[in-house]
């Protein structure tokens, strides 16, 4: 791979520097995918608990859902064949239904072909969801041209670090949800120690924060 080049301006650590860099490569790969003109794309919807009583997807969750599909006609209007991705295990909400499970079948129920949702029904944090679909893009190799992520507002700045650091840029969807609290804040996004000021730091501490916020939300689903 042709090493990529990006101008070093003076407020930038060696850290920062290496964002940078993987932010130009993330955008050359992402660009010479789309342009290979593969025929099929990626709608990756992430989760959110809590779930339904009847362990159907809770409001937020089905915002997301809703935009998924409409995204996902539109991509299909281009003529792309379309992969769904929902993630998530039993959480928040109901004790049996996964968040997974209940976003299969949402897109079941509203026309969506079986075959083409593929789930992934274990707890994750934000950075694992990420890291899945980042690498089932990867695998798909040339057939996959486009990647499209569903979140909330909330969840945009550290989910797009953690795609670059996954060597790609997706096109992201972002649900500004307002009915009530969100579950996810952009100021804690932005200064949380789990979230921007620690991706600064390397893989070795993004490595740590996805381990702790895979735990917190295997604790919060054994409750």
């Amino acid at each position: 791979m042709k090493e990529v080049k990006v101008a070093r301006q003076d407020w930038m650590t060696e850290e920062v520097y290496q964002w940078a860099v993987l932010e130009e490569q993330a955008r050359i790969n992402t660009l010479s995918r789309l342009r290979r003109g593969g025929k099929e794309a990626i709608v990756a919807i992430k989760a959110q608990h809590p779930l339904n009583s009847d362990g159907t997807p809770g409001p937020e969750y089905e915002q997301r859902l809703q935009k998924a599909l409409a995204v996902g006609h539109e991509l299909e209007a281009k003529g792309l064949k379309v992969s769904y991705i929902t993630f998530g295990g039993v959480h928040e909400g109901h004790k049996t239904i996964s968040l997974a499970n209940a976003g299969q079948k949402w897109l079941i129920d509203h026309g969506v072909e079986s075959g083409m949702i593929h789930m992934m029904p274990v707890v994750f944090s934000g950075n694992d969801e990420d890291r899945m679909a980042a690498e089932m893009f990867s695998e798909g190799g040339e057939k996959f041209s486009e990647l499209h992520v569903v979140m909330s507002a909330g969840q945009w700045e550290r989910s797009r670090l953690y795609f670059i650091f996954c060597g790609w840029q997706p096109t992201f969807h972002a649900i500004t949800f307002l009915d009530a609290k969100p579950n996810h804040s952009t100021v804690c996004e932005l200064w949380g120690p789990w979230a921007v000021p620690g991706f600064a730091k390397g893989k070795d501490e993004i490595a740590r924060i996805t381990g702790e916020i895979r735990k917190k939300h295997l604790e919060a689903a054994m409750k």
